[in-house]
């Protein structure tokens, strides 16, 4: 039956639970449809002692399982693949500018990336080697596996995040903005250390004076300095005097 299959797959492939809401959008399929045929799934399971079973964890959320005698077994080879949407954001940027140094992605996703980088490479989603004094990312299989489409279909697979590549753009010149800014900061407080350096030594670098121009300035006439009145002191002194000094009082 269409819809059967149709319903094993997605809860299949999507390994987490799915709501009733969820299924019928995805088959178009009316939601007492889909929960009929998800109890007539779960009934044949059942019946077919097969090793996977359906659960319906929550009313109107169901999930294809491993039955419970079988987990030892797959626990050896099945890996957690439900990255949160932080992690998918920069596995995005990796993929879109594959292959890429981590010191371009962390200017891009903040520190915070270090971490998501480490749970990609730890997955087999991406690989790294040390490059310089930063490493260089490259996608690995798994990767393709996971997504399931070719290498020269990854920018358009992954242009469906919203502005992608208008925000890789914009987060890097704000990065070489930042670097340029933090360069000069540094420029000017390190020559501001030297002249301090050089107070201290007594070697700072004096501007020289030049003798030829204080020359000139010196020679240069001096405005005419009208004559001072005499003071009252000196008048009051030749009257008392007189004429020829002596007192006529």
């Amino acid at each position: 039956m269409r819809l059967h299959k149709e319903l094993e797959a997605l809860l299949f492939s999507s390994g987490r639970k799915m709501t009733v809401e969820e299924l019928a959008k995805l088959t178009r399929d009316n939601e007492e449809d889909i929960a009929l045929a998800l109890h007539e799934i779960k009934k044949r399971l059942d019946d077919e002692q097969s090793s996977l079973m359906l659960i319906e964890e929550e009313p109107g959320s169901w999930k294809l399982s491993v039955q419970e005698k079988f987990v030892p077994l797959v626990s050896n080879v099945v890996t957690k693949t439900d990255l949160p949407k932080t992690v998918i954001e920069t596995l995005a940027v990796v993929a879109w500018k594959a292959p890429v140094l981590q010191s371009d992605v962390i200017a891009i996703r903040t520190n915070k990336a270090y971490d998501h980088l480490a749970e990609l490479e730890e997955q087999g989603y991406i690989s790294r080697v040390k490059k310089g004094r930063t490493k260089l990312i490259r996608l690995a299989p798994k990767f393709f596996d996971y997504f399931d489409l070719p290498p020269d279909k990854l920018k358009e697979h992954f242009g469906k995040f919203d502005n992608i590549e208008q925000l890789i753009t914009s987060k890097e010149d704000e990065a070489r903005r930042l670097s340029a800014e933090l360069k000069k900061l540094k420029e000017t407080e390190a020559e501001e250390k030297r002249k301090q350096q050089q107070l201290m030594d007594g070697t700072i670098d004096l501007e020289p004076i030049d003798l030829d121009a204080k020359e000139t300035e010196n020679s240069i006439p001096r405005a005419h300095e009208p004559e001072k009145p005499p003071s009252h002191t000196n008048q009051t002194e030749k009257t008392t005097t007189g004429g020829n000094g002596q007192d006529v009082s």
